[in-house]
């Protein structure tokens, strides 16, 4: 082995030991979702080239940093939930070819991941994610129903919040699937990695959208009483007008890309909207819903190519 064929295997090994070392951080920040996103551009570049070597390597090495804080077995399989977005990435990057079929994998490797997180958790650190979720919600709006005198009605609702916890993970999952893909698209542009991309502004959804929340909110009227159906359909709905949300953050984007033509000034202007229409969301549903009908700027609905 000649002396430059050692600086590029040492050089490897440093890399890939750097990324052991960032996911370990990673599993020791209890798994955070946001410290996740940050490295998705890391992700991105481990999976230029020997992805599957260097997961195994690298996932041996935090292993090994494991083995100092750590000898309980489950651990060590609790070390792979940190894995799960990269080789999502890597799919993604390699084999998805559709930019329907390249969020909604995202999507649902930040599902599945945010779903073994919450068993980890609960497993290692003795937190109930969910539970606490659902206490800090309570205790926030307790004031208000106390001043009903409706302290009855602040269980119920405690209790229905717990029904609606499907659909809240799954909008969680959808909204870092939506912000990885564009990370990953930032990404690749640079590491000049051939993938199509589609551009924010370009964004509409399925016409099978536009059905499902025409369908769904049409049963809704129909179901006065809970039941596994009235459940199934209430979280059908959060999850349909989350789309929603996008579809017209989407339009609001091709709005602003058509005006703006500065990217830097464009991008300070829509995390304004975005801050200022999570206040008003009924009427960014109602937007996305016009929006898929009539297609304001005629971006038409696409269709998946498997």
């Amino acid at each position: 082995m000649d002396e430059r064929s050692i600086k590029k295997l040492a050089k490897e090994f440093l890399f890939i030991s750097i990324f052991a070392l960032l996911q370990f951080v990673l599993f020791l920040s209890q798994f955070n979702p946001l410290l996740l996103l940050l490295f998705v551009p890391l992700y991105t570049l481990f999976s230029r080239e020997n992805f599957i070597p260097r997961v195994i390597i690298s996932y041996i090495i935090a292993s090994i940093g494991l083995m100092l804080i750590s000898k309980a077995p489950i651990t060590f399989m609790y070390l792979l939930i940190i894995y799960i977005v990269p080789v999502t990435v890597y799919i993604v990057l390699k084999y998805v070819r559709s930019y329907i079929l390249d969020i909604l994998t995202l999507a649902v490797g930040f599902l599945i991941y945010l779903v073994f997180t919450i068993k980890a958790i609960k497993s290692l650190y003795r937190i109930d994610v969910i539970n606490e979720m659902i206490l800090l919600l309570k205790k926030m709006l307790e004031g208000y129903f106390q001043a009903l005198n409706e302290d009855v009605l602040l269980d119920k609702f405690a209790e229905f919040l717990k029904l609606m916890v499907p659909s809240f993970v799954i909008v969680v999952a959808i909204t870092l699937g939506f912000i990885a893909y564009y990370i990953v698209k930032w990404t690749a542009k640079r590491l000049k990695i051939e993938k199509d991309f589609l551009s924010f502004e370009n964004l509409f959804m399925p016409k099978e959208v536009t059905m499902g929340v025409i369908i769904f909110y049409i049963l809704s009227f129909f179901l006065t009483q809970v039941s596994l159906l009235s459940i199934v359909v209430s979280n059908m709905i959060i999850i349909l007008s989350w789309l929603l949300f996008f579809q017209s953050l989407s339009l609001i984007y091709a709005i602003v890309f058509e005006k703006i033509s500065l990217p830097f000034l464009r991008s300070w202007i829509m995390i304004v909207i975005v801050i200022f229409s999570l206040q008003f969301l009924p009427i960014m549903f109602l937007i996305g819903f016009l929006d898929l009908v009539f297609d304001f700027k005629k971006r038409g609905p696409k269709k998946v190519k498997l």
